[in-house]
């Protein structure tokens, strides 16, 4: 049986249970998620949903969090359904990030929403101010292991990125990129961009 049909199964227990702990305050949520973010298997894989359930602006089914996930300001983050992050993924939220439907973040992936500005040369690099920047990753997206993506990026609808990359800039629909930084190594069947 897949995921996505068990998910299914025991969907109105998570959202009962994520509708439970809404009430209590976000502290405690983000201690349980904290607490839990370890437990292997089913038992921690449901508690990590219904916590980041009850903690995100939106979160849609079928969300799979790996465990020794960090997520952070999930307030200012949209999930959509169907999305895989892996374990060991870093995600901080605090500039604002959305992640489409049918998105696969493999291990080790680095999302990224803020940066410090490096023009404040008058103070030290830890004082200066950081900027936020919105992230997106469109739907269908695939994210290879240890990709870094840098705040204020757009990765298109249906790209792939390859793992070890760094991105720095927005990649485009049905892409393909990988390197450091990442660049365009190709596009994926049908999606080519026409010569003119």
């Amino acid at each position: 049986m897949r995921g996505r049909e068990i998910f299914h199964r025991v969907r109105p227990i998570l959202r009962f249970l994520s509708w439970i702990l809404r009430q209590f305050p976000r502290s405690v949520r983000y201690a349980l998620l904290a607490l839990f973010r370890c437990t292997p298997g089913p038992l921690g894989l449901g508690i990590r949903y219904f916590c980041v359930h009850s903690l995100a602006r939106s979160c849609g089914d079928n969300v799979y969090i790996g465990p020794y996930t960090f997520l952070s300001y999930l307030e200012l983050c949209d999930i959509g359904s169907n999305v895989s992050i892996r374990e060991f993924c870093s995600i901080g939220c605090r500039g604002g990030l959305r992640i489409g439907n049918d998105v696969m973040l493999a291990a080790g992936t680095v999302l990224l929403t803020e940066e410090h500005d490096y023009t404040q040369s008058n103070v030290p690099m830890r004082d200066a101010l950081p900027e936020l920047k919105k992230t997106v990753v469109e739907d269908g997206v695939w994210v290879g292991a240890r990709v870094c993506i840098t705040a204020g990026i757009t990765v298109g609808g249906g790209a792939v990125i390859g793992a070890g990359a760094v991105v720095t800039h927005d990649i485009p629909p049905f892409s393909i990129a990988a390197g450091v930084p990442a660049r365009i190594i190709g596009w994926r069947p049908g999606h080519e961009p026409q010569q003119s």
